[in-house]
């Protein structure tokens, strides 16, 4: 079944009280909640990132941020990421101090997809094995930690999903 989500204001992120189908959102440009979790390593020199699966209709094959996804309807975006975190990476949020660092409108548009969301971004610091991980293989399929210079990187080779703000959050708190 299709993931319903809530209609936001465009100009205040407030949700409007319509409910739509992603997919409708994502054809006519309707703006919506989505969250990302960044996830740095205890000492700050690493960040885990994740490579979307190659069946995604958005970004196949690129890196991107530690965890995200949409705010299902009638759902809070904190519970959104416990949601998320356990469906992607198979980690339970009880293990995590996190916190909300930020809300960033972005907007992303690929062949016909029209993706315009408020992004709550979440943050933790946490030393996590990747032993431990259990990807949801029609999402994710592959999670690695990465260096400040590797990350740069990917930005710069245009190999990772381009969340600007983010990059610029996460660069200011990493150590070479």
């Amino acid at each position: 079944m299709e993931e319903k989500i809530d209609v936001l204001d465009f100009k205040n992120g407030k949700k409007t009280g319509e409910i739509v189908l992603k997919d409708f959102a994502h054809t006519y440009g309707i703006w919506h909640g989505s969250v990302h979790l960044i996830i740095i390593s205890n000492d700050k020199k690493r960040i885990l990132l994740q490579k979307r699966c190659s069946l995604k209709k958005l970004f196949p094959n690129m890196w991107d941020i530690s965890v995200g996804g949409h705010v299902s309807s009638l759902e809070s975006s904190i519970d959104s990421i416990k949601r998320e975190l356990g469906e992607e990476l198979g980690l339970s949020l009880d293990k995590f101090n996190i916190k909300l660092i930020k809300r960033i409108k972005e907007i992303f548009k690929n062949g016909d997809i029209d993706s315009r969301e408020f992004v709550d971004v979440y943050l933790t610091f946490a030393d996590i094995d990747l032993r431990d991980v259990v990807l949801q293989e029609d999402e994710v399929s592959e999670v690695c930690w990465f260096t400040k210079q590797e990350l740069n990187d990917l930005i710069q080779n245009k190999k990772i999903v381009s969340h600007n703000e983010e990059f610029n959050i996460i660069n200011e708190i990493l150590v070479n």
